[in-house]
């Protein structure tokens, strides 16, 4: 399954690779499911993808 980036919201972050200030994200429940989920992001600007384990 391909995700259509385009179509998830975009949050204020900034990317580690070339600083851009916006990125697409969305979660993912990559633990028990009493753990909070994993939030991906994907910048924008480059298409560099991280995770946000806050």
């Amino acid at each position: 399954v391909e995700q259509d980036f385009e179509t998830d919201p975009v949050t204020k972050a900034e990317c580690p690779k070339c600083h851009n200030k916006e990125a697409y994200y969305w979660e993912v429940q990559t633990r028990a499911a009493d753990e909070p989920p994993t939030k991906f992001l994907k910048c924008t600007k480059c298409k560099h993808i991280w995770r946000d384990y806050s």
